[in-house]
């Protein structure tokens, strides 16, 4: 889905400049802890910042990569509460970011965020917040049109056999639409009858 939003581009721009920066910072962050601490803890951090320099995580995700590196448990919560304290580790801000880029980019329904958000960690209460945030910028109701459109091509749900209704139907159910929304478009663009 390669759409273009109001200013998508400045964004990427300013989400690149902010990773460079992290990741530049990271010798300097490597330093500090040295300073602070000693050991396997210390690398517990080290790898974990390493892990947060190629792409944003969850606290969950970082917790289970570093325990298939063989962290001990102290270990890992020290090094995630030392990431948290400086605000380089952030559920909200990841689960916020992801929701919004599942909704427009991939015009997923507030289900299937929610699955993809669980799988990532993210606690309940965050994920409601992050699709709430989501939602604002591109209403579910507006998503599932466009998604109806984009399946059919340019054809309108009149014009389909109800053997592709149901099947578009089901398309959208997959992509986490609600029945009840699914219902509600399909009545306010004709493609519902009576079979």
């Amino acid at each position: 889905m390669g759409t273009r939003w109001p200013g998508e581009e400045r964004e990427r721009r300013r989400e690149s400049v902010k990773r460079t920066l992290f990741i530049s910072s990271v010798g300097q962050r490597l330093d500090i802890m040295r300073e602070k601490s000693s050991g396997k803890a210390q690398k517990a951090e080290e790898s974990a910042l390493r892990l947060l320099a190629q792409r944003d995580h969850s606290r969950e995700e970082i917790r289970r990569k570093l325990q298939a590196r063989a962290f001990t448990p102290e270990e890992i919560e020290k090094a995630l509460e030392w990431l948290e304290e400086r605000k380089i580790l952030d559920d909200l801000r990841y689960a916020q970011k992801l929701a919004i880029f599942l909704t427009r980019e991939k015009l997923l329904g507030p289900q299937r965020v929610s699955q993809k958000l669980f799988q990532k960690g993210i606690p309940a209460e965050l994920t409601r917040e992050a699709i709430e945030k989501a939602d604002e910028l591109l209403a579910a109701g507006e998503r599932l049109r466009i998604a109806i459109r984009m399946k059919l091509k340019g054809r309108s749900l009149e014009q389909i056999f109800p053997g592709e209704r149901t099947k578009v139907a089901r398309y959208l159910r997959q992509r986490g639409f609600s029945w009840e929304d699914i219902w509600e478009v399909f009545q306010e663009t004709g493609g519902l009858t009576e079979e």
